[in-house]
């Protein structure tokens, strides 16, 4: 059954949301979204669209749990304010003001907050990978979208475990969980090391 989307705020009425991103955003911010492509924003019709009722109440959770501050995390550092960097303002023009905001937040991921550098790369997105193999068993979705905005990997196979973070989050009944990681690409027909898929979870 498809559920109705959110009501409308009186201060912030937004007709669209960002699946991957787990944010609302207005008709205007939309068209520079869809210019991105839908690998670096997934955007759906809060009205004019059928909405799995999970799906909806996965981008509600990250709303409301202040997603959007993974994306925005060096603007919430005063420095940041004294040194003129901020965000854009509704009253600013679409082109170039909010378009070029919102490429550098979402596509360039300019403000999101970094790990020190190490000079494995590879070591890193798989210490990345395993942390979210084990946060998908909480209810808390926004430790993972922060995970994988840092580059986790959806699909990684835990070597020790012998299962992926869908494994995980199905058989911990996390359906939200599951939600986010399918968004991000993790496929549910992965066996793992009982040649079991998510599904039969």
């Amino acid at each position: 059954m498809d559920q109705k989307p959110p009501a409308p705020s009186p201060v912030y009425d937004p007709s669209w949301a960002s699946v991957n991103r787990g944010t609302f955003i207005c008709d205007e911010c939309c068209s520079v979204h869809r210019s991105l492509g839908r690998h670096i924003s997934q955007v759906r019709h809060l009205k004019h669209t059928a909405w799995p009722p999970t799906l909806l109440q996965m981008v509600e959770t990250l709303y409301n749990n202040g997603a959007n501050s993974i994306w925005e995390h060096s603007l919430l550092d005063p420095a940041s304010i004294m040194s003129g960097r901020r965000k854009a303002n509704p009253q600013d023009k679409v082109h170039p003001n909010k378009a070029e905001f919102i490429r550098a937040k979402y596509q360039m991921l300019a403000f999101v907050h970094r790990l020190p550098c190490r000079e494995d790369d590879s070591v890193t997105a798989k210490d990345l990978s395993k942390q979210l193999h084990s946060s998908v068993r909480t209810g808390n979705l926004e430790t993972c979208l922060r995970l994988l905005s840092l580059g986790a990997q959806a699909n990684f196979f835990h070597p020790e475990k012998g299962s992926t973070p869908l494994h995980v989050a199905s058989k911990a009944g996390q359906i939200l969980q599951a939600e986010l990681l399918a968004v991000y690409g993790a496929d549910p027909g992965t066996q793992d090391s009982s040649g079991k898929t998510p599904v039969d979870y």
